[in-house]
C-alpha cells in the first residue's frame, strides 16, 4: 500500500512538472506577477513600518506606502531595462571597432590551434544566416511584450484581490485551520523571501557596484551594462555569478586586443569581488534563516530552468521556500519537506 501511494505521488509530481512546462505560457507571467506582488507586499511592510512607527502618522498611511512600494518598483525596473537599451544601441553603433579586433583574436586562435586552412572572421559572419537570427530576435522581442502585458494583468487582479487570500488559503489546506494560524503561514513565507531579497538585493547591488569601478578603472567599454548583468545574473544560484563574471572578461579580451594589464585587472578584480561576496558576505549576513539545502538549490535550479528557461532560474529559490513551507502543512509530505532543508529541522 504504502509503495502505491509512492508510485502514485511520484506521478503526480511528473505530471504536474509537464503541465507546468507545457503551459508555460499561462503560468509563468503568473508566477512572475505573484513574485512582483511579494516584493511590493515586502516594500509595502517596510514602508508602512517607517510612516506609522517612525514618524508617527495614522494607519490610513498604509496606502501611501502601497502607491511609494510600486512606484519604487516600476523606476527599478524602468532604469534598469533603459540602461540596457541604450547599451545596446551603442554597442550597434560601435560594433565596427570590435568586429576588426574579432578578426585579430579569430586570427591568432586559428593560429595557436594550428589551422592550415584559414578563414577569416568575415567570411565567417557571412556564413550565419543573419535574416533567421533577426527573426529569432523579433519573435523574442513579441513574446516578451505578450508575456509583460499579462505580467501586468495578473498583477494587478492580485493587488484587487489580496484582501481575500486569508479568507481562501485556509480552506485549500484545511477547514480546521484557523485566521489565525493561516495568518502565521503568510508571516514565515513572507519572512523567508524578504530575508532572501533583502541579503540578495544588497549583496548583487554591492557586487555589481564594485565591480562597475574596477570596468571603469580600466576604461572598459559599457561598464554600466555589464554591471546591470552582474546585478540581475546573481539573483540565479551559484551559475549566475559565473555566467555574469565571464561576459565583461571576454569582452575586456576583445575590447583592448591582448593588452595584458586592463584584462587581468578586470578578470582579477571581478572574479575576487564574486569569490569574497558570493562565499563569505553573502552566507554570513544570509546565515541559517533559509535552512535551504545546497544540493536541493541546485537540483532546483535545473528543473525550473529546464521549464520555465532563465525567469525560472531567477524565481528557483523562492519557488522553494513555497514549496518547503506548503509542504510542511500535510503530514502525507513533510517528511519529503524536511529532506528539502539543509539540516534536516523544521523549516
Amino acid at each position: 500500500m504504502f509503495e502505491k501511494s509512492k508510485a502514485l505521488n511520484l506521478i503526480v509530481l511528473f505530471l504536474a512538472l509537464y503541465i507546468l512546462k507545457v503551459g508555460q505560457s499561462i503560468f509563468l507571467p503568473f508566477i512572475v506577477a505573484l513574485f512582483l506582488w511579494c516584493l511590493i507586499y515586502i516594500l509595502t511592510t517596510n514602508y508602512a513600518k517607517f510612516f506609522i512607527e517612525k514618524l508617527r502618522l495614522p494607519s490610513w498611511s498604509w496606502y501611501f506606502a502601497r502607491i511609494f512600494a510600486i512606484i519604487t518598483l516600476a523606476c527599478v525596473i524602468y532604469f534598469i531595462v533603459i540602461g540596457i537599451k541604450s547599451n545596446i544601441n551603442e554597442v550597434s553603433e560601435t560594433f565596427g571597432h570590435y568586429q576588426k579586433n574579432m578578426g585579430g583574436i579569430f586570427e591568432k586562435l586559428q593560429n595557436y590551434l594550428g589551422i592550415k586552412h584559414k578563414i577569416t572572421f568575415a567570411n565567417a559572419i557571412k556564413e550565419i544566416d543573419i535574416p533567421s537570427v533577426l527573426n529569432l530576435v523579433f519573435q523574442g522581442v513579441a513574446s516578451f511584450v505578450r508575456s509583460s502585458v499579462m505580467v501586468f494583468i495578473y498583477l494587478l487582479f492580485i493587488l484587487l484581490e489580496e484582501k481575500s487570500f486569508s479568507k481562501k488559503i485556509p480552506q485549500f489546506f484545511s477547514s480546521k485551520k484557523s485566521e489565525k494560524e493561516t495568518k502565521a503561514l503568510f508571516e514565515k513565507v513572507y519572512s523567508k523571501i524578504e530575508v532572501y531579497v533583502s541579503v540578495k538585493m544588497f549583496t548583487s547591488l554591492l557586487t555589481g557596484v564594485l565591480a562597475f569601478i574596477i570596468m571603469k578603472s580600466v576604461n572598459l567599454d559599457f561598464a554600466t551594462f555589464w554591471a546591470i548583468l552582474i546585478f540581475l545574473l546573481n539573483f540565479i544560484p551559484t551559475i549566475g555569478s559565473i555566467v555574469s563574471s565571464a561576459f565583461p572578461i571576454l569582452f575586456a579580451v576583445l575590447q583592448f586586443n591582448g593588452d595584458i594589464l586592463p584584462i587581468s585587472i578586470v578578470t582579477v578584480g571581478i572574479i575576487s569581488i564574486q569569490l569574497l561576496i558570493g562565499n563569505i558576505i553573502d552566507p554570513k549576513i544570509m546565515g541559517k534563516r533559509l535552512n535551504l539545502s545546497p544540493l536541493v538549490l541546485i537540483l532546483s535550479l535545473v528543473i525550473w530552468g529546464s521549464i520555465w528557461g532563465v525567469v525560472g532560474m531567477f524565481l528557483c529559490v523562492p519557488i522553494m521556500i513555497i514549496l518547503t513551507i506548503i509542504l510542511l502543512q500535510f503530514p502525507s509530505t513533510k517528511k519529503f519537506a524536511m529532506l528539502l532543508t539543509e539540516d534536516g529541522a523544521t523549516f
